[in-house]
Formats: structure tokens, C-alpha cells, sequence
């Protein structure tokens, strides 16, 4: 399986760091980079599109699923690392008049989803863990996830056999394409942070790495 991780384009809450934004959707400019990365993934043969249940990463999601023809599945597992308090995410109903190619997983609350907050990194560890069991399980052989600067890091770290190594970091700016091919025998980070597409994007973070089954 090929995985393109992408991280959501700029959004209102990037603009105003101080600011505890949980849900904020895209800037212009936010959407410009989603239009971007889709001409970018276009012809990468991807047959199936998921997303974090926060309007910034459907946003993102949207012009790629319009090229493509495909639907946005919503995987609540995908959402924001969030140390801060619980909040309430919008209603399948509210989602669905900004992005109407969403699809939303059967567990995830109709009336708005609930983010628990008060996340720490052995939490965010094992559901960065379930989110790759379930992509993992798509029957399609390309897949792309738009979802999180933070908890990118955490599903790259899982998937390369070092999950636990939070101090290991891998940087992601907004719209930034990370690549890893899920093998029988090896998985293969073939492209971290990728920027390419962007105007004066900055040359990506790494090559190809080449991790064993038992992380070696």
C-alpha cells in the first residue's frame, strides 16, 4: 500500500498562535496550497481519500476528492493532538454543507463529535496506532490522508517502528506530502514533508529509508 500523509493547508487558527482555535477552517491562502496538492496527487493513481473530522483537514481533502470523483471518509481517529480541554466538534449536518463529499465512519457522533482533550503521548501513541490499523486495512492499494502537523508525526513514528521515540521529530508545514510504502517484507519512507508544489516550497526534509518488519 502507498500512503500519502498530508498535513491540512494553513489555516485561521496557524494565523493566531495565541488563540486556542481547535476547529478553525482554511485561510485563502490555506486554500490555494489544498488546490495545489491536489493537482499535485492527481495522477498518483489514489483510490480512496480520508480525513480527520476537523474542517481544516476536510477542506484540504476537498479539491482532490473533486478531481478525483471520490468521496472524503471521515476517520475520527485522525483528529488534532490536544493537551488542552474537551471540546465538541461541528455536526455531520454542519460538515456536510461545507465539504458534501464527506462520508462519515458509523461510531462517529451525529449531533457533534466529542475530542476528549487532555491528550498525552501514550495516549496519542495508541491512537495513532489504531488510525494505521484502519488505513492500513483499506482495500485500495493508494490512499490519501489529510489530517495533523502534530499526530503526522506520531502515525510516521508508528509506521517506521519507533513509536515511541517522541523526541525524534519530523517537522510538517502546511500541505507538506509525507510518502510511506507498506511492503510484505519492508516499509519504505519515501518522502517526508514534501513541498514541492508550493511556490519557493523548501526541499524536503529526507530521501528513502528503508525500515524491516521488526524495525530494525
Amino acid at each position: 500500500m502507498d500512503l500519502y500523509l498530508v498535513r491540512h493547508g494553513q489555516s485561521v487558527g496557524n494565523t493566531l498562535p495565541d488563540r486556542d482555535m481547535p476547529d478553525s477552517p482554511l485561510t485563502e491562502l490555506g486554500r490555494s496550497q489544498a488546490e495545489r496538492v491536489a493537482i499535485h496527487l492527481r495522477d498518483r493513481g489514489i483510490g480512496a481519500i480520508y480525513s480527520s473530522p476537523l474542517i481544516r483537514a476536510m477542506q484540504s481533502a476537498q479539491p482532490l476528492a473533486r478531481l478525483l470523483g471520490l468521496p472524503i471518509h471521515v476517520m475520527k481517529t485522525l483528529y488534532e493532538v490536544r493537551e488542552g480541554s474537551r471540546f465538541i466538534g461541528l455536526s455531520q449536518q454542519l460538515l456536510l454543507e461545507t465539504v458534501p463529499e464527506a462520508v462519515f465512519e458509523n461510531t462517529m457522533e451525529t449531533d457533534g463529535w466529542e475530542c476528549p482533550g487532555g491528550e498525552r503521548p501514550d495516549k496519542v501513541m495508541r491512537r495513532a496506532e489504531e488510525a494505521l490499523r484502519q488505513l492500513r486495512s483499506c482495500s485500495e492499494q493508494r490512499i490519501a490522508v489529510f489530517c495533523h502537523g502534530n499526530f503526522n508525526e506520531y502515525i510516521i513514528r508508528e509506521a517506521i517502528g519507533i513509536a515511541s521515540a517522541v523526541h525524534i521529530r519530523f517537522p510538517q508545514e502546511n500541505t507538506g506530502v509525507n510518502h510511506i510504502i507498506f511492503g510484505e517484507q519492508s516499509t519504505e519512507l519515501m518522502k517526508l514533508n514534501d513541498t514541492g508544489h508550493l511556490p519557493k516550497g523548501k526541499l524536503e526534509l529526507a530521501g528513502r529509508a528503508v525500515v524491516s518488519p521488526s524495525g530494525g
